[in-house]
């Protein structure tokens, strides 16, 4: 159970794509001879689109039922589009139905929940994960030049935070309603790091209380700007994935794009901030909370992998990532009073 959803009556990811398979020409104007191929399974059921006669490819979301409701989905897919819009940021189109519609209502056999879904255009490129340092180092100050470009515009466009989204604010990261789950149920986590954790947790909501929600600290943010949501063509940057955005710290989007680096994680942080600041200037008391935002999305994702056992996304977390998140919680916790 995850945020009160019963993750056990999901249909499988390839139940949905062989009923997609009968009612897309439904919903889409597409070529007759469209395809669906599974793409990825994490937070929601994702396909690839393809017509072997004109070559035309798309990606299909299929949202998990119960994450978000019609006026949230609305809202992100608008933002998507005057980003699309506004400004030079590279992202996949919203598509509509033949209805005109950006969200389009499923009915699956074997379920009783309704599905949802949202038709993008395909973006070309390939993942960065894998590269090395050096190879990334470019790449990350884009993205954090890009990701300045979304907090100005969402703090002109949304100035006064009407946009209907959730919030990644304290009580939605550690609350007993927390949103992606309780970390400290990871049972891949020992006594002594679910202690350094919960240390390290009570240091850094201290911290973030203090730091406050100022309009130039706290607003709409895209929260998922990680190392599986970026694709590059040469030397271009496109993002994907809005699928998170809410409310939040704009740091928060810094400790999302550094994620899943230990190694090379201060060489990653660099390189977003230069880029980052090469658009939007921090202030001092921004850069003092860098490393409170980076050890807190780490432990976060915790209580994310607890709740997604059967993700694809999880395949790639190994003991690695919370032995190295431990050194990092420790190293806080000392410099920070713990």
């Amino acid at each position: 159970n995850q945020g009160g959803i019963d993750m056990g009556t999901l249909l499988e990811p390839d139940d949905i794509r062989e009923q997609l398979q009968s009612q897309l020409l439904l919903h889409y104007d597409l070529p007759e001879d469209t395809k669906v191929y599974h793409l990825k399974y994490s937070e929601n059921f994702t396909y690839r689109l393809e017509s072997e006669m004109t070559g035309e490819k798309y990606v299909l979301r299929v949202n998990r039922p119960g994450y978000h409701d019609l006026t949230e989905l609305e809202s992100e897919l608008s933002w998507i589009r005057v980003v699309k819009r506004d400004t030079d940021i590279r992202t996949a189109d919203v598509l509509p139905g033949k209805d005109g519609k950006f969200i389009q209502q499923l009915a699956f056999a074997g379920s009783t929940d309704k599905y949802v879904c949202s038709l993008f255009s395909f973006v070309e490129g390939i993942g960065i994960r894998g590269m090395s340092t050096e190879e990334l180092i470019p790449y990350q100050k884009q993205i954090g030049a890009i990701t300045a470009k979304l907090h100005l515009h969402a703090m002109s466009w949304n100035a006064d935070n009407s946009l209907p989204r959730f919030h990644w604010d304290i009580e939605d990261m550690f609350g007993d309603t927390s949103r992606w789950g309780d970390w400290s149920k990871n049972p891949a986590l020992t006594e002594s790091q679910k202690e350094i954790f919960s240390q390290t947790v009570a240091i850094g909501c201290k911290r973030l209380k203090k730091y406050g929600k100022k309009p130039d600290r706290y607003g709409l943010i895209h929260s998922d700007l990680n190392i599986n949501n970026i694709l590059v063509d040469g030397d271009q940057v496109k993002i994907l994935d809005f699928d998170d955005c809410g409310y939040g710290w704009f740091l928060f989007d810094l400790s999302t794009a550094v994620l899943e680096y230990d190694t090379n994680l201060s060489e990653m942080t660099r390189a977003w901030l230069d880029g980052y600041e090469t658009v939007r200037p921090l202030s001092p008391e921004d850069l003092q909370e860098v490393d409170t935002f980076i050890v807190l999305r780490k432990i976060v994702r915790m209580g994310w992998i607890a709740s997604h056992w059967d993700n694809d996304t999880v395949k790639h977390v190994t003991d690695r990532y919370y032995t190295e998140t431990e050194k990092l919680a420790r190293a806080y916790c000392e410099t920070n009073g713990g």
